[in-house]
């Protein structure tokens, strides 16, 4: 278990060097990042686009890249000769920079490259918050819009991979709702949760234990799951917040962001290798521990 993103911190800038492709490596906010991760010894980075353009970004911002390679994009552009460098063993994850996230994802997809994975491509958020007593995953923020079963099943394996490569050897899930009974008539994304869940009991959700529905006050607040009489063995104690779309997870990760001194790292999982992708309203510590994240589950 990781308590916070400290001790995450400390397991990454123990180990090995990431090696990093920066795809549209003349956007400034992402040079920034990474080189400020290649200073801390933390990552190799690849920057991949226009030498020129590149240089003059490094430039305008005042980053210092001497040292640093840059490989030129080939015809099909900046994403595809990163994903190039993958097959080739040169980079072991990819970081968005002045490219479009669907072009990434287009490159990563197309099948000379072999990178797509068993499944579905989704995101995850890792989170701090100074109320909690570990950090834990929030999914899927950023990806799928309105996930049916079967995606949710898909985002769910993505998240508990992720938590087994930071070392937590059986996370428990919260499938979230806004109530914690099945409402079959009305909140369909109840009856989702009570499935994944017996799934669960039944051995076909791999190493973990999960639990839905939960509204989110009885997943991280053994208390709040006590008063409503629920007997859970995720209560209070989730590795996991499994949203039931984007929009319920996009709001509460906002929320938690800007209300309650929450940190946080996003990836994109599901591939063969991780993907970052920044916000432009992410604090450079944010950066910096998606960063590491990659590196940890690449």
């Amino acid at each position: 278990m990781l308590k916070d993103f400290s001790e995450l911190v400390k397991r990454a800038e123990g180990g090995e060097k990431t090696r990093l492709a920066l795809v549209g490596a003349q956007d400034g906010e992402a040079l920034g990042a990474v080189v400020n991760a290649a200073r801390k010894g933390t990552v190799e980075p690849i920057l991949v686009g226009s030498s020129d353009a590149v240089k003059k970004t490094a430039e305008v911002e005042g980053i210092d890249i001497d040292g640093y390679e840059i490989v030129e994009p080939g015809d099909d552009g900046d994403a595809h000769t990163a994903c190039q460098l993958v097959v080739d063993g040169r980079a072991q994850a990819l970081m968005k920079g002045r490219v479009s996230t669907g072009d990434i994802l287009r490159a990563v997809l197309d099948k000379r490259y072999n990178l797509r994975g068993k499944g579905l491509i989704s995101h995850v958020i890792l989170l701090e918050n100074p109320r909690y007593h570990k950090l834990f995953i929030m999914t899927d923020v950023a990806m799928v819009v309105k996930p049916d079963l079967k995606q949710k099943i898909e985002i769910t394996k993505n998240a508990v991979e992720v938590m087994h490569k930071l070392g937590v050897e059986k996370p428990k899930v919260g499938m979230i709702c806004a109530v914690e009974k099945v409402n079959y008539e009305h909140m369909p994304d109840t009856v989702d949760a009570a499935i994944i869940s017996q799934m669960s009991i039944r051995g076909q959700m791999g190493n973990c234990i999960i639990d839905g529905p939960l509204a989110f006050d009885n997943a991280i607040s053994k208390t709040a799951a006590e008063i409503k009489g629920i007997d859970s063995p995720v209560a209070g104690d989730i590795d996991i917040a499994v949203l039931p779309d984007i929009e319920a997870a996009n709001a509460l990760y906002k929320g938690l962001m800007f209300l309650s001194d929450s940190k946080s790292a996003g990836i994109i999982v599901g591939s063969k290798v991780p993907i970052i992708l920044l916000s432009r309203a992410d604090t450079e510590e944010c950066k910096y521990y998606s960063i590491l994240l990659s590196g940890l589950v690449s």
